[in-house]
């Protein structure tokens, strides 16, 4: 997803991304505003370095829900 799809589709994406990462506060949804490197900032900032590759993953995600073009970002199936 593209910064300006993001921004297109924040009112959208902030119920499903406030589900997804429990952590992110109303304030932290104001300081996004739409900006996916503003998004990145905060959940790297809650969740630590780890997570800077799963907000691409998530955002290209919500996007092919909304697109009808699921190839290639299916979830993973769980091992075991």
């Amino acid at each position: 997803m593209t910064q300006e799809q993001f921004q297109q589709f924040w009112l959208q994406l902030k119920a499903p991304l406030k589900a997804r990462w429990g952590n992110i506060t109303e304030s932290d949804l104001g300081e996004i505003q739409g900006s996916l490197a503003k998004f990145g900032d905060v959940l790297q900032k809650r969740y630590g370095e780890g997570h800077k590759d799963e907000v691409s993953l998530w955002a290209d995600r919500r996007h092919a829900h909304w697109s009808g073009n699921y190839i290639g970002y299916q979830d993973l199936k769980p091992t075991a």
